[in-house]
């Protein structure tokens, strides 16, 4: 499939340690969700390893989201479903930033 990016958003939360929940050092585990909007309201993710290695970082900060984001607005990207019916990025980053 094919689509038009509106913006990149990036999705964060926190779902607590059942196995340890009666310990003293019992902390929630974070998850996270980097995706492009696309015009058609279809959420496509985007490996959060890729996005590290294409803009040589360690961390992904609110502010290299806002860069992505700013990169690939009205960009073309090539996209497909996987079986529960999420959508993946098939592009390479570095090619498309």
């Amino acid at each position: 499939m094919r689509g038009k990016v509106k913006y990149v958003t990036r999705s964060v939360w926190y779902v607590g340690n059942q196995a340890y929940q009666h310990s003293s050092d019992c902390h929630d585990v974070r998850y996270t969700n980097t995706y492009a909007v696309l015009y058609n309201e279809d959420n496509v993710s985007i490996d959060e390893d890729e996005i590290r290695s294409c803009y040589n970082r360690t961390k992904i900060t609110d502010n290299l989201i806002s860069e992505l984001s700013d990169d690939l607005h009205n960009v073309w990207i090539e996209y497909s479903a996987d079986d529960d019916g999420d959508y993946w990025l098939d592009d390479e980053l570095d090619d498309l930033v």
